[in-house]
């Protein structure tokens, strides 16, 4: 497949000696929490020498994503890091060894569903091609169902949902365990479009976070809280569900059904 040249940015190449060879690194996306594709405004790549101190042998930036990369370098095994959508430049004190790199985090609030933050590594032999999938740093909970079984034919009126708890911060290069040394909650809250009355309602409406896998809440690690908000015969009532297992690049969705105003049940899958 031959590569895509348009908008290439060569950032910093270290000098290889004349025993280069040429590695191919096929790259493609994978998302868990997006319907569509998500888009690549810039992609940065980083080559690193997997023996001694894994030192950075090259780092090109990409205005768009190529279908493949031709990547020279010294006929030893490689690392390579695939970064998309960072919306900072890095320093060189941040990526001049893979170690350093895997410390790499951003906040939550550098991200974005349009255009979110990815990543993906793999390693190189000579004579082999290589291939990354990026997948998305962030998560998603969808409401996909509200229902209302109360009495009385009571509404919840103002129905509003937010998250409580959320991870403030994530290592970009991460895939598991993830465990919030800070959280923060939703600046806003969404509102549902209608007043739940005696029909359910199918709605599909997203909120995002970054991934906090913490087994349970504990004063220096909460799990992730989800909540619906209304108001009962003029009092404001909170339904709280807890998120367990919410990882990166996943997406949990959600059903309620509300019998009263301290009565609810919840099934999240």
């Amino acid at each position: 497949m031959e590569q895509n040249t348009e908008a290439v940015q060569e950032v910093e190449n270290i000098s290889v000696k004349a025993d280069s060879c040429s590695f191919t690194v096929f790259i493609d996306v994978s998302s868990n929490i997006t319907d569509n594709v998500p888009g690549i405004h810039n992609l940065d790549l980083l080559v690193y020498d997997e023996g001694g101190v894994g030192s950075l042998e090259s780092w090109t930036r990409f205005n768009s994503l190529p279908d493949s990369i031709v990547v020279i370098g010294t006929k030893r095994a490689k690392t390579v890091v695939a970064i998309a959508n960072s919306p900072r430049s890095f320093s060189r004190a941040a990526i001049e060894r893979y170690d350093s790199i895997r410390l790499l985090s951003y906040d939550f609030d550098e991200d974005s569903p349009e255009a979110p933050l990815m990543s993906g590594t793999c390693s190189l032999v000579p004579d082999r091609p290589g291939h990354i999938s990026l997948i998305p740093l962030m998560s998603r909970v969808l409401l996909c169902e509200v229902s209302n079984t109360m009495k009385g034919y009571a509404r919840l009126e103002d129905p509003r949902i937010y998250l409580e708890n959320m991870n403030a911060a994530a290592e970009i290069l991460r895939n598991s365990d993830f465990r919030p040394s800070e959280v923060i909650d939703a600046e806003n809250k969404v509102r549902l479009p209608y007043d739940i009355g005696l029909f359910s309602q199918q709605l599909g409406i997203p909120l995002y976070c970054f991934p906090n896998e913490s087994p349970e809440s504990t004063v220096g690690s909460p799990q992730t809280v989800f909540v619906l908000e209304c108001e009962i015969h003029g009092n404001t009532c909170r339904f709280p569900v807890t998120l367990n297992g919410l990882g990166r690049n996943k997406t949990l969705r959600l059903d309620l059904s509300i019998s009263g105003p301290d009565l609810y049940d919840s099934k999240v899958y």
